[in-house]
């Protein structure tokens, strides 16, 4: 392994690296340098290593110090073992993966760089990745590849993870053009000439990038903020207790597992969605996490493939404008498992703490006002209630009822169209029961009308014939219809007065 002692303001260019590289950081080195504001320490352009290492065993006087590698290549980055607390460390249009882990690391940025299948970054003070299409270099990363004897399709085959853990401060983000012409393009204001031409990608070279972000936080860890904004990722991991905020905004995830996860203040997830939902396979999972300060804000649930909330503590977890299936059926995504990838794995009491789930969730939309779908949640409950085995028989019957004829309160075509249903039936039967129907011969029009008073429950039982004429069978019909269409009246009142109860 080759050691390095870097001058301040050294520049390298065009350098191949093959052998293992520890780059060492010594005050030696700065003793009569005089610090250039807005000058990188150190800067790499175009170059290509193996195994590369930092070190440094000492405080360094010096205002800010600070490596910068341009358009580089790095198979596998080291560092662990840091004193001095001023050093930040900036990867562009790179190709790097590795470990950086030191909490006097003032601060790891890496911009438009792709992964080498992971890099870790670990108790870091700050950590920014970052994503803009109008500094995307094609002529830079032309170059980059060619000399890897590399495609960029190369790089869309795997998955790149970010495995962030415990640093204090977090951002991830993509900023994207607006413009409608993709491709190549001229930018008239550059002054490089390598970034003097862009490239915008199109929504479908988007899509074939696979990246991954994990997060992890600690409980002995002051986090001061995270924050995830316009993120296009195969999936997002949370776990660990954030004694900081956490806010995910604008993101479109393909699957999100957030476990055993806790906040000490206000965490947003705003505006979330699957990122290639025609793939059919995207998950939602919260599992034995603590939601008191957690805040749902436009969230896709009807998007995502499989959904499972499993053994969660909400208390004053919000959801507004939350996107929920229509009907039952589309609730059947909802699962209850303690692994989300194997959701036909249940235990025995899945129908319980799934009915559960939903009474919670139906709680948490009627706090926050939305009673359009807490009344369908309500519904939905009421459904995985039907399902529960030891239910006793009697509330079977009862919930099966209500499920038939209004959907638990929801609708009101059900006991609408029932009950003309059920009194036009009834209505024939009671006819034939006094012989005025089935009679070639004797055609009366005027039953037509009297079908209206049959359908009024309150009327009398000589409405149509005088009492000597009504038979036994004919008063049991009669009765039977007035029970069940004055059940359907109130359930179709109900149904119409769901927005309305308290």
């Amino acid at each position: 392994m080759k050691r390095f002692y870097l001058k301040p303001y050294s520049k390298f260019a065009n350098k191949d690296y093959p052998f293992d590289v520890t780059i060492v950081i010594r005050a030696a080195e700065f003793t009569g340098i005089h610090f250039q504001d807005g000058q990188t320490t150190f800067s790499f352009s175009n170059c290509r290593f193996g195994n590369i290492r930092f070190e440094n065993e000492e405080g360094i006087d010096f205002p800010d110090i600070s490596v910068f590698f341009t358009g580089c290549y790095i198979k596998n980055i080291d560092i662990e073992a840091f004193t001095t607390t001023n050093f930040s460390i900036y990867f562009y249009s790179s190709i790097l993966g590795g470990r950086i882990a030191n909490g006097n690391i003032l601060r790891v940025n890496v911009d438009n760089c792709l992964l080498h299948r992971s890099l870790f970054l670990l108790g870091l003070k700050q950590a920014v990745v970052s994503y803009n299409e109008e500094n995307i270099s094609p002529v830079r990363w032309k170059s980059l590849l060619k000399s890897l004897s590399a495609e960029i399709d190369d790089f869309k085959s795997y998955e790149q993870g970010f495995y962030i853990y415990d640093c204090k401060t977090v951002v991830f983000s993509l900023t994207e053009e607006t413009s409608q012409v993709k491709g190549l393009y001229k930018k008239p204001y550059a002054t490089r000439i390598a970034d003097r031409i862009g490239y915008r990608l199109t929504d479908e070279e988007k899509k074939t990038f696979k990246l991954k972000l994990s997060l992890q936080y600690s409980a002995d860890i002051d986090h001061v903020s995270t924050k995830i904004v316009n993120a296009k990722l195969t999936s997002l991991s949370i776990t660990g207790y954030s004694s900081g905020e956490v806010n995910i905004e604008g993101a479109k995830i393909d699957n999100i597992f957030i476990r055993n996860f806790s906040t000490q203040l206000p965490s947003n997830f705003y505006d979330i969605k699957p990122f290639r939902p025609e793939l059919g396979n995207s998950k939602f999972e919260v599992h034995k996490s603590n939601l008191d300060h957690v805040w749902f804000d436009n969230v896709a649930f009807d998007s995502f493939s499989v959904i499972s909330f499993y053994r969660n503590k909400f208390g004053q977890t919000m959801m507004t404008s939350c996107e929920f299936p229509k009907d039952y059926k589309g609730f059947e995504k909802f699962k209850t498992v303690e692994n989300i990838h194997y959701p036909d794995k249940i235990d025995e009491s899945h129908q319980k703490v799934r009915y559960e789930t939903f009474v919670q969730l139906r709680k948490l939309l009627e706090a926050s006002g939305n009673f359009y779908e807490s009344q369908k949640l309500q519904a939905v409950s009421n459904e995985a209630l039907l399902k529960i085995s030891n239910l006793p028989w009697s509330d079977k019957i009862i919930l099966k009822i209500n499920s038939l004829s209004n959907n638990h309160g929801l609708s009101i075509a059900k006991p609408f169209f029932g009950t003309l249903t059920v009194c036009s039936i009834l209505y024939i039967l009671y006819l034939w029961t006094l012989g005025r129907i089935f009679n070639p011969n004797c055609v009366d029009l005027n039953l037509i009308g009297y079908y209206f008073a049959f359908l009024d429950i309150t009327h009398r039982n000589d409405f149509l014939v005088d009492k000597c004429e009504l038979t036994g069978l004919s008063i049991v019909v009669d009765y039977l219809n007035k029970v069940l269409v004055g059940f359907l009246i109130y359930q179709f009142i109900a149904a119409f007065r769901k927005y309305g109860k308290s």
